[in-house]
């Protein structure tokens, strides 16, 4: 009995010393994440001269999904790697203010092979495909004038007049469609998908329209790492890097984040820049549990894997277009995209980097992932032999993310599927209590999927959090009910209150 009694009291004293150990420190805002939407989110309460902030990131460096890696004696870009739409776009205007190399990329500069070798007819196909697609994005414009309801993009295609009947048909469609959205037709919103291309593409002013892959070896992040640097110190002490969190609990007085360091944060108000994929995964725990109206957006909405599979090999040996399409027999998508490395503009050509790597998404992205490395080199070997013959030579080195695994991101970026409307979307970005709030790509109506979404999500969510400070904060709409028009007469039940 006393040996019991002993073991129990210094149970206790162990546990009351770990949580003693255990540092707590206050904030008035704590950023969760270090990605884009948290560096403008903080340098926007740095401009409304709000310094009392700290940004929790697990990983080493802020930048997120911006995140680069040295390969074949060069750098490349694991994440994002295109400034897309160009113009007044902030990410751009960044990309010239900070000297950031890239590379105009030529969708058109494409050829097309099968098994058996390269295809005269697939330039052909693809100038069809493109009108066709042109024709849905135009009827998608109809039905927001109309107020009709929203149909997936094969519905759509269908529409238009678009039937894909042999495998270069479906390669054609995915290098179009799937290799920008990294998900189906099927699974995609065609209001969604065509508003979406036309807020990056036309929004921006004269010159908008384009793509800049970015070469320079200081990474892409290197832009926001700078623009960081005009509010924040070196080795910032409100700077948390190698710090993850693991639980967030909030309520109407403020919000209490716990870490895996001997650290825990009390803010009056916090910023979860999570991405979707991390808060569908349920990879931090929130108490009270987030409540199920926002749950049903974010479970509703896609967080997708977009995997670049870069090789490097001896010499070139493929064409010296931009892009080569190639389509299997049998699996759609499969091995489909690959870009020249050594094309001009990009790398400068030399004897150990000649480089040609290949895109999978979503489905063949998890296949990929679950691979070892070699396996996956074996693969992509089988494919360029026989679109090449069988004297190319081997990869001499491979590398490429896993990002649908990875426990801080589960994905690469979100699109919108059919089904999710617009109050679903509302619902998922909604703060909680006006002190829990929520920022990224994701939560972006207009830019969801790029950089300039995490950017302007940043930026929206910073102005609430100092309305709030400030003593103005904003009424935040939801919608705690979603009904059919057939249930419901007025179709949505909807308040505009602080939830």
């Amino acid at each position: 009995m006393r040996s019991l009694t002993l073991a129990i009291s210094l149970s206790l004293a162990f546990v009351a010393g770990f949580t003693e150990a255990a540092k707590t420190v206050h904030t008035k805002v704590a950023i969760l994440g270090g990605g884009v939407s948290a560096i403008n989110a903080a340098r926007n309460l740095t401009g409304a001269g709000i310094h009392d902030f700290m940004i929790i990131e697990a990983r080493d460096s802020l930048g997120g999904r911006a995140q680069d890696a040295p390969f074949a004696d060069i750098r490349l870009e694991l994440g994002c790697n295109w400034v897309q739409g160009l113009g007044t776009n902030p990410v751009n205007q960044l990309r010239k203010k900070y000297g950031l190399k890239t590379a105009e990329t030529d969708g058109d500069d494409v050829v097309f092979y099968t098994e058996g070798g390269k295809i005269d007819n697939g330039t052909e196909v693809y100038k069809k495909f493109n009108e066709v697609y042109e024709r849905m994005n135009d009827m998608a414009f109809k039905r927001v004038e109309n107020n009709q309801v929203d149909i997936s993009v094969r519905a759509g295609l269908d529409l238009a007049g678009w039937y894909p009947m042999t495998p270069l048909d479906q390669a054609i469609e995915y290098y179009v469609f799937d290799w920008e959205s990294a998900e189906e037709p099927e699974d995609s919103s065609m209001i969604g998908s065509a508003l979406n291309d036309n807020a990056t593409y036309s929004s921006f002013g004269e010159g908008s329209d384009g793509d800049r892959m970015v070469v320079d070896e200081r990474g892409f992040k290197y832009i926001f790492l700078e623009e960081a640097k005009t509010f924040l110190k070196k080795d910032d002490s409100r700077v948390k890097l190698n710090t993850k969190v693991t639980k967030v609990e909030y309520n109407k007085h403020g919000v209490t984040v716990h870490t895996d360091q001997d650290l825990i944060i009390k803010a009056d108000y916090a910023i979860s820049t999570f991405s979707l994929g991390v808060l569908q995964h349920k990879d931090v725990e929130w108490s009270p549990a987030l409540p199920d109206w926002k749950l049903e957006g974010i479970y509703g909405f896609h967080m997708a894997t977009y995997t670049k599979i870069f090789l490097n090999f001896p010499y070139q040996f493929w064409d010296d277009n931009q892009f080569t399409v190639y389509a299997d027999p049998d699996n759609r998508g499969y091995y489909n995209t690959w870009q020249n490395l050594n094309a001009p503009g990009y790398f400068p050509k030399n004897t150990s980097t000649n480089i040609f790597f290949v895109t999978v998404t979503q489905s063949e992205s998890y296949r990929v992932e679950a691979m070892e490395d070699e396996e996956v080199r074996k693969e992509a070997m089988a494919v360029l032999r026989s679109m090449y013959g069988d004297d190319i030579p081997e990869a001499t080195e491979i590398m490429f993310p896993r990002w649908h695994s990875n426990p801080l991101f589960r994905g690469s970026y979100s699109n919108w599927p059919i089904g999710e409307l617009d109050q679903h979307h509302i619902n998922m970005k909604a703060p909680l209590h006006n002190r829990l709030f929520f920022a990224g790509e994701a939560m972006s109506k207009e830019y969801f999927g790029f950089l300039q979404g995490a950017w302007f999500s940043g930026e929206e969510t910073g102005s609430h959090v100092v309305q709030c400070i400030k003593k103005k904060c904003p009424r935040a709409e939801y919608y705690p009910i979603i009904t059919k028009p057939d249930i419901h007469p007025n179709y949505i039940h909807k308040r505009s209150v602080v939830v």
